[in-house]
């Protein structure tokens, strides 16, 4: 699913021969949803827009964000609701691209229990504990939603953070009723799991998963190098939306991964533009369940380019 529509320009003119590339430091990391940059830099979009990238593997959004506030990075991705309440807070961020964008007809994520579980709805799980990656982030908020919807209590249901690597495991020996996991975990634990239902459709069938972002005060201060990245972002995202075989190649050779394996996950695909409409339902919904402090609106955390 490639989201069009109007967005951060995304024209840039080729270096000249000899021209000085401008320089960005980009934090991501090594999941799915995030491998952008690493296509960028191997099929040479970021060369073609001017730039020259050092994109650097963080082990979550969290240490992005510190990393972006401290100055040793310029661009990293992470939830929205992660930087509406980073904004609320006074923290200096602006969103310039959207990055994967979730699609209720190829979900990544799933909320799943044991394969052997007398858990079947929402109501089962009352007085039970759900693992998610995130406390502060959509994972709570949509099985919050999901929850209700299914006529349980959510106040009733205790939240955990949790890799997905450690999720299975938990919900093999018992340590949690269910769990919100993603892929490539989905596919590995299938024999071991049952799908109980795709929470994030309750946030909307189409949003941002995550996006891009600096400091606002960084990115006001160097605009080509800004405008440049989310060119060669998109032109990234367009390849591998259009090229998921080929960038299954790239994709397992920096996780160390079988390529066929990777293949047969569900994989994500990146929007192409920066619109509010596919923004604002998270934000909407992490302040219904309070997972932000206040109210933001999606416009309000979008980066404008200074005016020349």
């Amino acid at each position: 699913m490639a989201l069009a529509g109007a967005g951060i320009a995304t024209s840039f003119a080729v270096p000249a021969r000899g021209q000085t590339l401008l320089p960005v430091r980009i934090g991501t990391s090594l999941s799915d949803p995030f491998l952008e940059p690493f296509y960028a830099q191997e099929k040479g979009f970021f060369k073609d827009a001017g730039l020259t990238a050092d994109v650097q593997s963080l082990f979550n959004g969290s240490a992005e964000l510190a990393a972006i506030q401290g100055g040793s990075l310029d661009i990293g991705n992470t939830d929205l609701i992660v930087l509406a309440n980073a904004y609320n807070r006074g923290v200096d961020v602006g969103v310039v691209a959207s990055g994967a964008a979730y699609n209720a007809d190829m979900p990544t994520i799933s909320l799943c229990v044991n394969k052997t579980s007398v858990y079947h709805t929402a109501k089962d799980l009352e007085g039970q504990t759900i693992a998610v990656t995130s406390l502060k982030s959509s994972a709570t908020s949509s099985v919050s939603e999901w929850l209700v919807r299914g006529g349980a209590d959510f106040t009733k249901v205790s939240f955990i953070e949790m890799l997905f690597p450690q999720m299975g495991p938990a919900l093999a020996s018992g340590r949690v009723a269910a769990a919100l996991s993603g892929e490539p975990f989905l596919t590995d634990e299938k024999d071991n799991i049952r799908r109980l239902s795709d929470p994030y459709t309750y946030i909307a069938r189409k949003f941002y998963t995550g996006v891009w972002y600096g400091k606002r005060s960084w990115l006001n201060a160097n605009p080509s190098t800004a405008k440049a990245f989310v060119s060669a972002l998109y032109a990234s995202a367009r390849w591998a939306n259009a090229h998921q075989a080929d960038s299954a190649v790239i994709a397992a050779r920096i996780n160390h991964l079988d390529v066929a394996k990777v293949r047969s996950f569900v994989r994500n695909t990146f929007a192409v533009s920066l619109e509010p409409r596919y923004a604002q339902p998270p934000l909407d919904l992490g302040y219904k369940y309070k997972v932000i402090e206040k109210p933001v609106a999606a416009s309000d955390l979008f980066w404008n380019p200074p005016l020349p």
